[in-house]
């Protein structure tokens, strides 16, 4: 019988969940609210019914159980050292609880880690042997496969490509640093940009000047795509800064691939070129030209890689 898994990825204000096979492909997927102000053990026994639900269509029981969370996750306890939208989670044995409750072998890591790993199996199927994915949401994460394998570092901490510094002494960024990566292409960079070009130049014409409320990135997408000049700056200003961070990783790692994920990428399109642009102008030509660099095609890759990575032990 064919092996499958189910895979979990937690975010603060829901946790999605599929059933994978071993080759990657999505059989089942749910979604079910985290609520972490309710407690982390009404969490799982909110998730459990709604993976034994998931299971039920399928006929059997997943092998095994993997878990993708948002923070800085000890993958050998099995425990979130810190994450600022799950804080109710915190030093908790999730992988554990699962494990018992389920009554299956479980594993936990980084959402990010996650994402990359169902991009390696999923996007590339396991064809590179060097990768990393880059998610780009509220802030920016990543993710590394190296040598075909999951590289968490010495402490589990591999991959924060989003803290990475870009500009010494740069904008401040919301882990208290300033310059990094994620100052200049997550989403609250991506909003504060916006607004700073619409006050610096006032006579300048742009439908953002006419968004009631809350401008967000998708807004300035919209605008872009349509045309105008000044989300289209936006953007650029966007690209420049993942050029300079993609570039700073390819020197490191010498990549094959990079893929960007999550809810910003989907602006891809308005900003990947200005990417192409600084690896083209790399003076060291065959790292650069060698590494594909790519927007994430399939849905869900935190929670499928999650399922998949609990199925390599």
């Amino acid at each position: 019988m064919k092996r499958l898994a189910v895979g979990m990825d937690i975010g603060g204000t829901f946790t999605k969940l599929v059933a994978v096979s071993a080759a990657g492909r999505l059989l089942a997927q749910a979604q079910v609210p985290t609520e972490p102000a309710s407690g982390v053990n009404a969490f799982i026994s909110r998730v459990s019914d709604a993976v034994r639900s998931l299971e039920r269509p399928l006929g059997r029981k997943a092998d095994a159980v993997g878990i993708g969370v948002a923070g800085d996750v000890d993958a050998d306890g099995g425990r979130l050292r810190f994450a600022p939208n799950l804080k109710e989670f915190e030093g908790f044995p999730l992988r554990d609880a699962f494990s018992r409750g389920l009554k299956r072998p479980a594993c936990m890591h980084n959402d990010a880690n996650t994402a990359a790993w169902g991009g390696y199996v999923v996007e590339f199927k396991r064809g590179v042997e060097n990768m990393a994915a880059i998610t780009m949401g509220t802030g920016i994460g990543g993710g590394l496969v190296l040598g075909r394998r999951l590289f968490l570092g010495s402490t589990g901490s591999a991959g924060e490509i989003g803290h990475m510094r870009i500009i010494p002494g740069g904008a401040r960024c919301g882990c208290g640093g300033r310059g990094c990566l994620e100052a200049y292409a997550g989403r609250h960079a991506i909003v504060r940009a916006v607004k700073r070009l619409l006050a610096q130049e006032p006579r300048r014409r742009s439908v953002l000047r006419s968004c009631s409320g809350r401008i967000e990135p998708c807004d300035a997408a919209e605008a872009a795509a349509a045309g105008d000049p000044l989300a289209r700056d936006v953007w650029a200003m966007v690209g420049r800064a993942m050029g300079l961070g993609i570039s700073n990783l390819v020197m490191l790692l010498n990549l094959d691939a990079v893929i960007l994920v999550g809810g910003v990428s989907r602006a891809g399109p308005l900003f990947i070129g200005e990417i192409q642009k600084s690896l083209r102008r790399n003076p060291f030509r065959t790292p650069c030209r060698h590494v594909r660099v790519r927007l994430g095609r399939t849905s869900h890759l935190g929670a499928l890689g999650a399922g998949l990575l609990s199925l390599e032990g």
